[in-house]
């Protein structure tokens, strides 16, 4: 379980250098290498024949297709994960776990890794990987290391991207730069003589984000944020897998690869890039680009450090092509060094990086607003709403304490129960923008109007959970207690202690409104 996760997005770099070494070069032109096991286990013509029928099954079934009806969405998923099950227990016999995948076998390759990136030209100073409770492995300090002293650079050689696929097609068949990603990861780790072997040996054998959860895990998140984008993922990976596993095996450039790709390397993989991605230049424009766009990529040695609350201080120096990090604040000799991720809710924390941040300052609950067409007024409120910079159909968020309403969606709802009249006089208006003040002066019926329509809303919100607040407050104590014992533990208190910070901030803005409509 590896609890450091995805990292934030600055600008970046990825990989494509003149100076790669010739090993690197030599490993990169190799596009019919066998892969590790496809003259060791092979599943039986009876095998495939029923995953392919599996396969037909999702697709003829219209598991891949995308569902809004949360009650529908939440059928499809579990439909999908029944097939999937199915799938797995086929494929069980390819899913064998690496020989240095174990803890102490991990911690036994980092001398390798270091050897490796100096090899390669990184540079580190006042670093060591180690092995942390709660966090796998991390970054400690050394010796003592001052904020703003440059702790180490990993140039762009070192830097894992899409463009170190050899093969035209796959980077046209998936869309998003962080699949392609993933499928250059699932190239290397299937190659035997990888060039990014040291770095892959050090990875995670699994993680704790949503693609491994249970359906059961999964239905602790119910009536949460997070639920809905927690489904779409789990079913964006299994299109990817059917994507690859439809297609022709001259499409792909490794000899034997469709005989050896499995689900869980597709789940193992896109987490590893949920976790650890970055956004980084490309090497160079695409045709008709004027400056290169950004692409995801993993980052050896600079993915080893964990979260912490703070300021982004990574950037991409574009005259070295080199990623550098500047310590966030000072860490005396024997702490563990963090960098900071980036903001993001704990939703977001937990479904694509697999923890949740307790004390997150920039934590929120998402709420889906919008203006019906049918609405006499409605082009009236979307021109105000274009004033103010807020789609007509929006997802806004609701703060923690002492903020509780973000600005967007006071205005909104001010917007959204205003008459015609009112309407009016706020287009023509040059302080629209007023609306996002809690202050801004309005009728007292518009103002009653808005507090009353935020109360019914974050009391839906609420009503939503199967559970109170109350309840997993007592639960979680209990948990931390050891009064139960929870199966996957880690999962499950992640899931309830998220719950229990989401129904916070709900409960805390459902107290404010009532405040606000007494006033």
């Amino acid at each position: 379980m590896d609890k450091r996760h995805n990292k934030k997005h600055n600008n970046k770099n990825k990989h494509n250098n003149k100076n790669n070494n010739t090993s690197h070069n030599n490993h990169n032109k190799n596009t019919e290498t066998q892969t590790k096991q496809n003259t060791q286990v092979r599943l039986t013509p009876k095998e495939r024949a029923e995953i392919k029928n599996l396969v037909n099954q999702l697709i003829k079934n219209k598991l891949l297709e995308n569902c809004s009806n949360p009650k529908d969405e939440w059928q499809q998923y579990t439909e999908i994960q029944e097939i999937i099950k199915r799938i797995q227990q086929l494929e069980a016999p390819l899913q064998r776990k690496r020989k240095d995948a174990n803890q102490q076998d991990r911690l036994a390759n980092i001398e390798t890794f270091y050897q490796w990136v100096k090899d390669n030209g990184a540079h580190y100073d006042g670093l060591a990987i180690q092995k942390f409770d709660d966090y796998d492995l991390g970054l400690v300090a050394t010796r003592d290391i001052k904020k703003d002293d440059l702790i180490f650079s990993i140039p762009r050689q070192l830097i894992m991207s899409e463009e170190n696929l050899q093969n035209d097609n796959v980077k046209t068949n998936f869309r998003l730069s962080n699949m392609r990603l993933a499928f250059t990861l699932m190239e290397e780790y299937l190659k035997p003589d990888s060039f990014w072997k040291p770095y892959i040996d050090l990875l995670p054998e699994s993680y704790s984000t949503v693609l491994y959860y249970t359906v059961e895990d999964m239905s602790e998140l119910k009536g949460s944020n997070a639920l809905s984008t927690a489904l779409k993922l789990c079913q964006i990976i299994v299109r990817f897998y059917v994507n690859i596993y439809s297609w022709p095996d001259s499409a792909i450039p490794i000899k034997g690869f469709k005989d050896v790709f499995h689900y869980d390397l597709i789940r193992w993989a896109v987490s590893t890039v949920m976790t650890r991605e970055n956004l980084i230049p490309r090497s160079k424009p695409l045709p008709g680009e004027e400056t290169p766009s950004t692409i995801a990529a993993l980052i050896p040695f600079w993915d080893m450090a964990n979260h912490r609350n703070g300021t982004i201080t990574s950037f991409f120096n574009v005259e070295t092509q080199e990623m550098e990090s500047k310590a966030q604040e000072d860490f005396k000799q024997g702490e563990q060094v963090f960098i900071h991720y980036g903001d993001r809710s704990n939703a977001e924390l937990m479904t694509h990086n697999g923890f949740i941040n307790a004390q997150n300052p920039k934590d929120y609950v998402s709420i889906k607003l919008g203006l019906s067409p049918s609405d006499a007024l409605f082009e009236k409120r979307n021109q105000l709403l274009q004033l103010l910079n807020i789609p007509k159909n929006s997802e806004l968020k609701v703060l923690p304490s002492p903020e509780h309403i973000s600005s967007e969606l006071l205005g909104f709802v001010r917007v959204f129960n205003m008459n015609e009249e009112q309407l009016d006089h706020w287009i023509k208006s040059e302080r629209a923008t007023d609306l996002l003040h809690i202050d801004c002066a309005l009728e007292t019926e518009l103002e009653s109007k808005t507090w009353q329509y935020l109360q019914i809303r974050l009391m839906l919100l609420l009503k939503a959970f199967p559970t109170t607040l109350e309840d997993d407050e007592k639960l979680f104590e209990g948990l931390k207690k050891g009064e139960i014992k929870p199966e996957r533990s880690y999962i499950k208190m992640m899931i309830l202690e998220y719950r229990i910070l989401e129904k916070r901030i709900l409960a805390a803005a459902l107290d404010y409104a009532k405040q606000r409509t007494k006033a």
